[in-house]
């Protein structure tokens, strides 16, 4: 496994780590009692490739999948796992905010998270209040680092101004072959300043596996070329990227191996191109 720095912190982390989104709160009492076994099994296989960075949240499972994670975290030294979990913003106080942060590491069975970041930007909430509560978060010990997800550059630089001491680290957003408008329109002002993008759903909920047209056919080109699949070029495609991580869902053994397989791609700069032209606007 391929490790880069986080933001300018000087830690290093997996280029490719293990996403939960999807667990569901109820699919282990109605379709099958080895529902969550199979993913605690997959995080297993996961950690031993290196993919050692798990990425959760409040809202997955609604509690659920930090629990299951939980149970996974205590088999291993913690200083060994990378952990990012988000606040969902539908908490209105400071007391609120606080507390479910507060919940949320009690589920996962943790003293501290390493990365905690805002889910999304809130309505009802100013970006000043929140920078607020997770920047009190790391005064008192409960989180490493800090951070926001599906914020624009204008929510991203509003929340670094409204910090008095820490700096956000990373910013996790929606980017992948078919989704490329932040990579053309924001990547270079998170490389210039420094701070980490974590790409989440690269291979877009499916796989690619109903992808047609001259997209695909490019992809079959460059897995040929690379003796790969079109999965792992996808994937290679981002990490190939300065600044930016990702974090694929995989509940399958086979399906973690490849994704694995792929932070050791290394893309012509010529082919990273070649893609460009088919998704978002630059």
């Amino acid at each position: 496994m391929r490790y880069v720095e986080l933001g300018k912190t000087g830690e290093k982390i997996a280029v490719l780590g293990q996403g939960l989104w999807g667990i569901s709160r109820f699919k282990g009492y109605f379709k099958s009692r080895n529902y969550y076994e199979n993913i605690k099994s997959a995080l297993r296989f996961g950690i031993e490739l290196g993919m050692t960075h798990i990425d959760t949240a409040e809202f997955y499972g609604l509690g659920k999948s930090e629990k299951v994670l939980g149970e996974i975290i205590k088999e291993y030294n913690r200083d060994d796992l990378f952990i990012t979990s988000k606040l969902f913003p539908i908490h209105f106080r400071k007391k609120a905010m606080k507390k479910v942060a507060n919940k949320s590491l009690k589920r996962l069975g943790i003293n501290y998270f390493d990365l905690y970041l805002i889910h999304w930007p809130s309505k009802f909430i100013s970006i000043k209040e929140e920078m607020n509560v997770i920047e009190t978060l790391v005064k008192e010990g409960k989180t490493r680092y800090i951070g926001v997800s599906n914020f624009s550059v204008k929510q991203f630089k509003r929340a670094q101004e409204s910090l008095k001491k820490e700096e956000l680290v990373n910013n996790q957003l929606h980017i992948n072959i078919t989704n490329q408008t932040h990579i053309h329109n924001s990547l270079s002002y998170y490389q210039k300043n420094g701070i980490t993008i974590t790409a989440y759903s690269p291979l877009a909920h499916n796989g690619y596996l109903r992808l047609g047209g001259s997209l695909r056919e490019l992809l079959e080109e460059l897995a040929k070329k690379y003796n790969s699949s079109i999965q792992q070029i996808a994937i290679a495609w981002l990490i190939n990227h300065e600044n930016i991580i990702t974090i694929p869902k995989a509940f399958n053994r086979e399906h973690i191996e490849e994704n694995a397989q792929a932070a050791e791609i290394s893309l012509l700069k010529e082919d990273l191109q070649r893609i460009y032209k088919f998704g978002g606007s630059h």
